[in-house]
């Protein structure tokens, strides 16, 4: 119909119809991938938008796990408690200022080694060790109370919470260690078993 008008002093030969047929079906071709692209360039759009919002989510998420690390960290060295980080076969690669403060050794002194190695000795309940490395085996916090040494070679009493830490998979990745000095309330309690004693 277009051709009509446009063309109206051309005779129609087979020739000349095949040529509109050919221009009509090129301009709907033409058409329909202008139109594709348009529409590719909106979803194309819609894409980039997207992986923009969660390109801006995902860093916003690493922000906020950044700042509660830092303040974690920031907690873990300044506490009072003991705090020691080993790897899964137990050897040490971090200890906080508490751990300093309640052993004496630095962590120069303790890194790469086992706590039981350098910290246990010959009044440290065996029965208690024993006991430990079978709850550590189960991938499960727990708590236990055991003699150790100070660098000094004198005794002191903890209180362990031992947590494991665990990748996708369930295996053991870490081990997070919160002693406590529970020397004085060892020693309360000693005293009034021994009073209890005389008086009986």
């Amino acid at each position: 119909m277009f051709a009509l008008v446009l063309l109206p002093s051309v005779k129609f030969t087979n020739m000349n119809i095949v040529l509109i047929v050919s221009l009509a079906l090129a301009f709907i071709i033409i058409c329909t991938i202008v139109f594709s692209l348009k529409k590719k360039n909106e979803t194309i759009a819609d894409l980039k938008s997207k992986l923009n919002n969660q390109m801006q989510a995902i860093n916003e998420r690493m922000q906020l796990a950044d700042k509660y690390s830092k303040m974690l960290a920031d907690v873990a060295s300044k506490t009072y408690e003991a705090v020691i980080i080993t790897d899964k076969d137990g050897n040490i690669e971090w200890v906080n200022s508490g751990f300093e403060q309640i052993t004496g050794y630095n962590f120069l002194d303790v890194k790469g080694k086992k706590p039981g190695s350098i910290l246990q000795g010959p009044e440290t309940n065996k029965e208690t060790v024993v006991r430990i490395r079978e709850k550590l085996k189960q991938k499960q916090t727990f708590k236990e109370d055991i003699l150790n040494y100070h660098k000094s070679g004198k005794t002191y009493w903890l209180s362990l919470s031992i947590t494991p830490v665990l990748d996708f998979k369930g295996n053991i990745e870490k081990f997070i260690a919160i002693e406590s000095d529970i020397t004085e309330q060892k020693k309360q309690v000693e005293r009034l078993e021994n009073e209890l004693k005389k008086s009986n």
